[in-house]
């Protein structure tokens, strides 16, 4: 469908820009300011000579005010993307833009306000819209009317509303991904301990992208579970406020240095998946290996590093792979792969390769089983078996719009 007054335009008006880079150059001369202080850590009044305790407390302090620094540059950075966000917004010539709204009145559906948004990868309708039936009508059959009459699969986003009802409401329409997940979990709790120190997390936090995690907190029980579970939902605001998963890694692993160094060891695996090209790209701070199955082979991902907390700075390591159709990905704690002895990870990727499950959740059972019986029976340590299958749809041509 041709289209007129197709511009480039900012996410934001002029003003908003403004707001945004004022507070990203804010944040940033916080950042300066803070390393200004880690450089100009003087002695407490009447002392001329250090100490150890006051070398101690200089350097304890120059850390903090680093940590600090650094965290305060993150979030400028972060106001800087987002102001400088660009997308393409279009209407419909007219006759076709008439064309449409006689399609939708056809099926009981007054639509007005029509728009189509193009940035980065994603490709949106954006329409106000109500019933004219006596009934109200769930927003999937309006996708499924519009997939029909542009040729393209599509689905309501997550900030669609629902229902059209007798009132006017927004509707957001975006391509419905070519790969879909079906996950399961499967866990198990150390022995004489009542609850986990395990935490996993699999959402979708923007258009077309999940991710799946898994954070093993140091030592089990309470403390453990309390670690790794705010590990967990940092990591899941800052990504769902748009920060990359590098820099919310940075930050989370700096406020677990700053409380204890060395003290509040949490690993943390991250697989996020691209749910329109099928690329897994797996990031891991002292995590277990993970597995992809494809067929009977098994390939193990899996990287050297430390977990989070254990050093100012991390290094952690990122992997990419491409997902097809039918694959099976398998994310597990270091309770499981411990289970098996020396040769855990051999071992795990043997009864992995060996396995015919397609569905997530058996074979996340199966692999905790195993992992449970080859100890006898005894759960040493908090386990936890994440497994997802992996479906490639038949995507309806790719034409433009109309």
């Amino acid at each position: 469908m041709k289209t007129n007054s197709l511009e480039n335009k900012s996410l934001f008006t002029g003003y908003s820009k403004k707001k945004l880079y004022c507070l990203a150059e804010t944040y940033e001369e916080l950042a300066k300011l803070y390393r200004d202080r880690r450089n100009a850590v003087e002695l407490p009044a009447g002392k001329t000579v250090p100490d150890r305790r006051d070398i101690l407390y200089r350097s304890e302090l120059r850390e903090t005010n680093q940590i600090f620094a650094n965290h305060l540059e993150e979030i400028s950075e972060a106001f800087l993307e987002v102001a400088d966000t660009v997308v393409q917004v279009s209407r419909p010539v007219e006759h076709k833009r008439r064309a449409l709204v006689q399609y939708l009145k056809k099926h009981g559906i007054q639509a007005r306000e029509l728009i189509f948004i193009e940035g980065g990868a994603s490709r949106r309708i954006s329409m106000e819209a109500r019933s004219t039936l006596r009934r109200e009508i769930p927003a999937d059959e309006l996708a499924g009317l519009l997939s029909v009459y542009f040729n393209r699969r599509l689905m309501p986003s997550l900030d669609s509303a629902v229902s059209l009802g007798r009132g006017y409401a927004l509707f957001i329409f975006e391509d419905e991904p070519s790969f879909t997940v079906l996950s399961a979990i499967s866990r198990a709790v150390k022995e004489d301990e009542k609850i986990s120190g395990d935490n996993f997390s699999v959402e979708e936090y923007s258009h077309n992208q999940m991710a799946a995690m898994i954070s093993d907190g140091m030592g089990s029980g309470e403390q453990a579970c309390h670690d790794s579970c705010s590990v967990i939902e940092f990591m899941e605001k800052f990504m769902e406020a748009g920060f990359s998963r590098e820099k919310a890694l940075m930050m989370v692993n700096g406020a677990l240095f700053s409380q204890n160094p060395g003290g509040n060891l949490t690993t943390l695996d991250i697989c996020s998946i691209d749910l329109a090209s099928g690329e897994a790209d797996f990031i891991k701070a002292g995590a277990a290996a993970s597995f992809l199955k494809r067929g009977m082979h098994v390939e193990e991902i899996a990287a050297d590093t430390l977990p989070l907390g254990s050093v100012e700075e991390i290094n952690s390591m990122q992997l990419i792979v491409q997902l097809c159709n039918a694959d099976m990905l398998v994310m597990v704690s270091d309770g499981v792969t411990d289970a098996f002895g020396e040769f855990g990870v051999k071992r795990l990727k043997d009864i992995i390769a060996k396995t015919n499950y397609v569905n997530p959740k058996e074979l996340s059972d199966y692999l905790l089983k195993c992992a449970i019986g080859s100890q006898g029976g005894h759960i040493r340590d908090d386990m936890t078996v994440l497994a997802m299958y992996i479906n490639q749809s038949n995507s309806l041509s790719d034409d433009e719009i109309g």
